[in-house]
């Protein structure tokens, strides 16, 4: 028999559906109900492909009948109140719902900047299935031409890549430079972003916009340098923020960036589970607070979660944010900390890069990739990676450093790395490139005596 009776999930994303699913599949017997305001179960990492018609909804969105099929009610309105002493949840038509454990998985929302005419049509964000819909009918309808991205997330950077490729003319309005939300150093930025201005993408650095422009629908606008860009379409992708307000209104702790959760994913009531954008992470690296908002930390969050509320202690690992993004034909990777970040918390580093091709040279349709390691001199481990890469497997190495730095693997344990290797699916053996940027640490932070 379960330790727990009821378990009540409110959200349907990233964190809600694995949640239940897992609940169930460890419990089948026990009473899970999954309370949404969500259209449906998306895949949200889908949502610039379907916007351009690379992608269909349906076949982004998982089947109810999954939730059917275990047993799992679903509840298809908005949660409005936790009564943490009573243990219930309540939801905008009046109906109540007990629980012995609850997981939140409210999420998050895309920002929008208090900037004049950010409300005039055609001035979309991208979080659901709905808004995807909504940009490729706008798209097809008003026959767009010009097309502004602001910010360059991950979306940002995708829907620039994709809208692009449609062959729309794209303008990037971006606060920093381009990569550095997804955690690329500036070195490495400058090969994407002349890529992107090869590809024809406008990149406007360092501006921010100061006014949307037009009568019913935008048709400009106006940056920080006073210049004019025409847009028929304007895409945020400045940010999300988590939606705490369900959370803070019991009472819960709210951190500096979202949701506080403990190392089992607890919040400050001890029979409240939570993950995914909704909270704030420990970074493994830099110890500190922060945002973790893409779908296998919410994934992974759901499960843990749910085992947890069943009675496990599994404790959700410090995050290192790996991230990986197509653009174009051109493939990002990233992990742990940036080389600029790594200073600002006082790190003393080594920093070393390593090109390669994605065949054995013998073998012809090689495609280039550089490696970037970046380590800890004091520990001597690696403490954060970036890689860009012609090829798309390539960018995949980016999970084998990940799990090093997770490990602890110093320089001397990464000179040892022995993968796969064979002419058609990688690197010959003596040029792997992370063995051989690693040796490079080696040499730097083993010296003889």
């Amino acid at each position: 028999m379960p330790k727990i009776n009821k378990l009540v999930i409110v959200g349907c994303a990233g964190v809600g559906g694995p949640a239940a699913m897992m609940a169930k599949r460890m419990e089948p017997s026990l009473d899970v109900t999954l309370i949404r305001e969500e259209e449906n179960f998306l895949t949200r990492c889908a949502t610039p492909y379907i916007s351009v018609e690379k992608a269909t909804v349906e076949a982004s969105v998982k089947d109810d009948g999954m939730f059917h099929a275990v047993g799992t009610k679903l509840v298809n309105v908005k949660a409005t109140s936790i009564d943490r002493k009573e243990k219930t949840v309540t939801t905008a038509d009046g109906a109540v719902y007990p629980y012995d454990k609850l997981i939140l998985a409210t999420g998050g929302r895309a920002i929008v900047p208090p900037v004049p005419g950010v409300d005039l049509e055609g001035v979309f964000t991208l979080r659901t299935s709905r808004d995807a819909v909504n940009i490729r009918e706008w798209i097809k309808g008003k026959g767009v031409i010009n097309a502004v991205v602001y910010g360059a997330g991950a979306i940002g950077l995708e829907m620039a890549s994709v809208l692009s490729q449609k062959g729309l003319k794209v303008t990037m309005v971006i606060r920093s430079y381009l990569g550095r939300t997804v955690s690329l150093d500036l070195d490495m930025s400058n090969e994407l972003e002349k890529y992107f201005t090869d590809k024809g993408v406008v990149i406007r650095s360092r501006e921010v916009i100061e006014k949307f422009m037009g009568e019913k629908a935008v048709e400009a606008v106006e940056l920080s340098s006073g210049d004019k860009i025409e847009a028929d379409m304007v895409i945020l992708s400045i940010g999300v923020h988590p939606n705490v307000e369900l959370a803070g209104d019991a009472g819960l702790g709210i951190g500096e960036y979202g949701l506080e959760v403990n190392e089992y994913l607890q919040t400050s009531d001890p029979d409240i589970y939570a993950g995914g954008d909704l909270i704030e992470y420990e970074h493994l690296i830099t110890k500190k607070p922060i945002l973790g908002q893409i779908r296998p930390n919410a994934v992974i969050g759901g499960r843990i979660a749910a085992k947890n509320a069943l009675g496990y202690e599994i404790k959700f690992p410090r995050l290192l944010n790996s991230f990986a993004a197509k653009l174009f034909d051109k493939s990002i990777a990233s992990v742990g900390v940036t080389e600029v970040i790594a200073k600002e918390e006082g790190f003393d580093i080594f920093v070393t890069k390593q090109s390669a091709k994605s065949k054995h040279v013998m073998m012809e349709g090689g495609k280039p990739y550089t490696v970037k390691l970046i380590f800890d001199r004091d520990t001597k481990k690696v403490i954060g990676a970036q890689i860009i890469a012609d090829d798309e497997r390539s960018v995949r190495y980016i999970d084998v450093i990940a799990l090093a730095i997770r490990n602890g693997w110093t320089a001397l344990d990464l000179t040892t790395l022995r993968c796969a290797g064979q002419p058609e699916l990688s690197p010959e053996p003596s040029a792997e490139p992370i063995a051989i940027a690693a040796e490079d640490a080696f040499k730097e932070l083993y010296p003889l005596a």
